[in-house]
């Protein structure tokens, strides 16, 4: 039985665990096993479901408070999630540990070398045979202004729940699917959520500013007269992969 509904969250989860039964459908008596997710803590933790449908729930974060949230969540509806304090560039787990691996909106936090790094730390712990689930935020983003001051290529800092500096690092598809190279990819998905209460919010005049963030160039009376129509524009892509560890 599902504890809680969680919010948006929740829909990688799914996405996930169907995978997971396809490839391993559960027998009767049976444990699907032991999953880790990097980045556990927060309010309504993911792992809640995962535990739900018997995985031996473990997960990591770098921020106390967080995972004190997670755990408060846990006694609450009485449900055992495993969690410490730790870092996915350097996950504190014997190789060959999980099952299953599970990574969501933590990584994007990374800048694009520890990023590599993080991804190699996931392949490490899993068993040869394991899956993942990993994202991405995707070039695709626009306008990429949203998310602050680009600093170095695809890496923008800005603000983000209260915090001033917040990392938020964006991959081509290309880039992601170097740093995914030594999985099997058994599947790959690009979402697209339009975020139009950001383009309801944007004036004329910022409209007009956004124009340098097109591909191509456009004329200033053509690129006006597409202000009524901006909330196609606006949008937060995710590149979702869906992974084998090869024997």
């Amino acid at each position: 039985m599902i504890p809680i509904i969680l919010q948006t969250n929740a829909v990688p989860v799914y996405g996930f665990l169907s995978l997971i039964h396809a490839q391993h459908p559960v027998q009767e008596g049976s444990q699907p096993g032991k999953i880790l997710d990097c980045g556990a803590g927060g309010p309504v933790p993911p792992l809640a479901l995962f535990q739900a449908a018997g995985f031996e729930a473990w997960g990591i974060d770098t921020s106390g408070p967080q995972l004190e949230l997670a755990e408060q969540f846990g006694r609450q509806q009485g449900i055992e999630l495993h969690l410490r304090r730790g870092d996915m560039r350097q996950i504190p787990f014997e190789d060959g540990t999980f099952d299953c691996v599970y990574e969501h909106y933590s990584m994007c936090h990374l800048n694009k070398p520890d990023t590599a790094l993080a991804v190699r730390e996931m392949h490490r712990v899993l068993k040869p045979q394991g899956l993942a689930f990993l994202g991405f935020i995707s070039t695709d983003c626009w306008p990429k202004s949203l998310f602050g001051e680009e600093k170095a290529p695809g890496e923008y800092w800005g603000e983000e729940g209260g915090e001033t500096k917040v990392l938020h690092s964006m991959f081509s598809d290309e880039e992601a699917d170097r740093l995914v190279s030594a999985w099997e990819i058994l599947r790959e998905e690009k979402q697209v959520r339009y975020l139009r209460e950001a383009a309801a919010e944007t004036s004329l005049e910022a409209w007009m500013d956004l124009i340098q963030e097109t591909e191509g160039g456009h004329a200033q009376d053509a690129w006006r007269k597409e202000y009524p129509h901006r909330a196609a524009r606006f949008r937060y892509v995710h590149l979702y992969y869906f992974l084998r560890k090869p024997i």
